[in-house]
């Protein structure tokens, strides 16, 4: 059964007015649960767009969207049920502080679903450990911690509220590698701790090829391509055609076979370029 459902989505900004512009049209697609989709596509493609549909900010023009087989809409004044299912972190959500201290900021989306007392001391404290949020800064003004842990704290906010399906908008944008590592890193951890279903947009190749199983690439508000990671980015032309392009390392690979060498055409990852050269090594050793 899938947890999530996106049929003939469409939205229009400024209908019936000069403004008028179609900004996702006709979009369907399915999500099972514990997935991990990433979403890609050029600035301007649709991207930031749909994901707001998914836990009701924006309303469709046209179409539906199914969270458990139920239409979120049928209800529009339980729309705030949908949200606490559906987790939305928006890029750079450390703007989005605003609580006197780091309890209170993780503690907000929680109590808001009704949990108090030990339940939800409990329910924070479990969220700052699985992502890594000391416990020396509950008691601390978010204001005062590094942009990394304002992060942190902003992404516990939402995970503390343990919504089945959370999204990401430019999850790691920003941050150095060390940074987009522990990003990464909490985000896998949280979907295996709950068997969530993550969705992600990013404008990272590398990211996507780490963490997505599956790729859905947007151009001018429609999806042109849905199918697994590997599958997606063994499509270099088609992404480049579109303003995309392949991790850098698959480029390397691209370029040593342009230059007769025999190496795979499924490396999308530093592990799989590893795992690849070792096994060419092997072979040049035992010819």
């Amino acid at each position: 059964m899938s947890v999530l459902k996106v049929q003939n989505l469409s939205h229009t900004y400024g209908g019936n007015t000069p403004f008028y512009s179609d900004a996702v049209s006709n979009v369907s697609f399915t999500v099972e649960q514990g997935e991990m989709i990433g979403i890609i596509g050029h600035t301007g493609s649709g991207k930031s767009t749909l994901v707001q549909h998914l836990n009701g900010i924006l309303k469709p023009t046209e179409g539906e969207i199914f969270i458990d087989e139920e239409n979120i809409w049928e209800r529009p004044k339980e729309i705030r049920k949908i949200r606490s299912k559906v987790g939305l972190v928006f890029q750079y959500p450390e703007y989005q502080l605003f609580e006197e201290t780091v309890f209170a900021d993780i503690a907000f989306g929680p109590k808001n679903m009704g949990l108090m007392g030990d339940e939800l001391k409990k329910r924070v404290l479990d969220t700052c450990r699985l992502i890594g949020v000391k416990d020396e800064y509950l008691e601390k003004s978010p204001f005062d911690l590094s942009g990394g842990e304002k992060r942190r704290v902003a992404i516990a906010g939402v995970m503390a509220m343990r919504p089945k399906i959370i999204v990401f908008d430019e999850p790691t944008a920003g941050l150095d590698p060390k940074g987009r590592q522990d990003i990464i890193k909490i985000i896998n951890d949280y979907r295996t701790a709950y068997n969530a279903t993550v969705i992600i947009i990013s404008h990272s190749m590398e990211d996507m090829a780490v963490m997505a199983d599956k790729l859905i690439v947007m151009s001018k508000g429609e999806v042109v391509m849905l199918d697994k990671t590997e599958k997606v980015f063994a499509q270099g032309d088609r992404l480049r055609s579109i303003g995309l392009n392949v991790p850098i390392v698959t480029r390397v690979f691209d370029a040593l076979r342009q230059k007769g060498i025999s190496v795979p055409d499924d490396v999308f990852t530093v592990e799989r370029a590893v795992e690849a050269l070792k096994q060419i090594k092997a072979g040049d050793r035992n010819a």
